[in-house]
């Protein structure tokens, strides 16, 4: 960048902007990445809607194969997978790791400390697995938790599953005290595919809960090129 005729403050925000794209790219998949991504995608796409008639365990492989990648290839998180407590086992522990750190101020994610659960169901996820997953956030202290499936919440706007996410996140007055249970499944993985990166997802999806409305319109901004879907679930 050429950086003569700026003023001091232009130079400043200049360097805050070259830094914000650098964590952009860091946090994107690079070429080899969507090659292997895309290659893990169509495999769960296979599992679900081909031919194969493949097992529940086969599904549930496929899905945990696919979560642990685009987490890792993230660049911000350490991931320990089935990770057992006095009381639970959960099937993924992620802290930010150096670069997640140094980053912090890029990245929206309340705390450094998140939990995510893969629940392979061929429907689908009832208010059960969002209440038992609130607890194992409360009872770990930790602010926000991932659930991650195929076919995503059931319900919308303020019913079953997905409503109770919205209801969860309203308990406690203080914004900064409130717990994010995020839904993510294949249209969100199809979302990554056309170049949206997990934590830009997962920022859109937080920006929806706390305003509630469709998380979609703020993910658009960033990739205009996305497809959208007609459903309203945050």
């Amino acid at each position: 960048m050429n950086n003569i005729g700026l003023t001091t403050k232009q130079y400043l925000l200049s360097q805050y902007e070259d830094e914000k794209d650098r964590f952009r790219e860091i946090t994107r998949l690079d070429e080899e990445d969507k090659h292997q991504y895309k290659e893990l995608l169509d495999h769960l796409i296979k599992l679900h809607e081909g031919s194969v008639n493949a097992s529940t365990e086969e599904k549930g492989k496929a899905l945990e194969g696919l979560v642990s990648f685009l987490v890792k290839k993230s660049s911000v998180f350490n991931v320990f997978d089935n990770i057992r407590n006095t009381t639970n086992e959960i099937d993924q522990l992620m802290e930010l790791n150096h670069i997640g750190k140094k980053m912090k101020e890029f990245i929206t994610l309340p705390g450094d400390i998140f939990l995510s659960e893969c629940k392979n169901y061929n429907k689908k996820i009832g208010v059960t697995w969002v209440g038992k997953l609130y607890t194992l956030l409360a009872s770990n202290q930790s602010k926000i938790g991932f659930l991650f499936s195929y076919y995503g919440l059931a319900g919308s706007s303020w019913n079953s599953a997905s409503g109770l996410t919205r209801k969860v996140f309203l308990l406690k007055e203080k914004l900064e005290d409130r717990t994010y249970i995020i839904d993510i499944n294949i249209k969100d993985f199809k979302k990554i595919d056309q170049g949206a990166s997990l934590l830009e997802l997962i920022d859109a999806k937080m920006k929806a809960l706390r305003l509630q409305t469709n998380f979609e319109k703020f993910l658009a901004e960033k990739h205009p090129a996305i497809t959208t879907g007609e459903d309203t679930e945050s």
